[in-house]
């Protein structure tokens, strides 16, 4: 009997306390709800990202060596592996027809048709002049090659840089690449 009837506006506010508990619940679950999968997609993009930028690195030997691999890779990219310079006259020379013996003297005959590439400061009407004396000292050079020598992919950069120097000591000193533009062999 000691209580006190609640006054008029005392007994509302109990029922609203209770009213709005659930509904902080609720919006904190509603929160944890949208963040957790966006936090979870976000992570599964990024490990998936470096998973997929260590792979392209491995592949493309970008990736963490041991330290003697390091130096190794250092050379490599000192040396490109591309020109980046844009190209200068470049002269492709009727094709050459020969007839290469084999190890067992069999003949073989092969199609070869070259294109010379030179520095950017070189004229047209200097490198027609030498013509004739490369076709001399290509020719020269074929001549004294085997069948298995021309056939062998492993020696085609070998017979590149021959034809080149033969190419420089018969005067051309501006001829800087030689290119296979045609090569047939029986």
């Amino acid at each position: 009997m000691s209580e006190k009837p609640p006054a008029a506006g005392a007994a509302k506010t109990d029922k609203p306390d209770d009213a709005a508990k659930p509904k902080k619940k609720g919006a904190i679950f509603q929160v944890v709800a949208l963040l957790l999968p966006a936090l979870l997609a976000a992570g599964a993009a990024y490990g998936a990202s470096r998973v997929t930028m260590g792979k392209a690195a491995a592949a493309h030997g970008n990736g963490h060596e041991a330290d003697g691999d390091h130096k190794e890779h250092e050379k490599e990219k000192e040396k490109p592996k591309y020109d980046p310079r844009p190209p200068g006259p470049t002269v492709a020379l009727e094709p050459f027809l020969l007839t290469l013996p084999a190890a067992d003297k069999k003949p073989h005959a092969m199609r070869l048709t070259l294109a010379i590439e030179f520095d950017s400061h070189t004229k047209e009407d200097a490198i027609k002049a030498f013509t004739p004396r490369i076709r001399d000292a290509v020719l020269t050079y074929l001549r004294s090659m085997s069948y298995e020598e021309m056939a062998d992919r492993d020696k085609q950069e070998k017979v590149r840089k021959e034809i080149l120097e033969r190419i420089h000591a018969s005067g051309a000193l501006s001829a800087e690449r030689i290119l296979v533009t045609d090569l047939v062999l029986q």
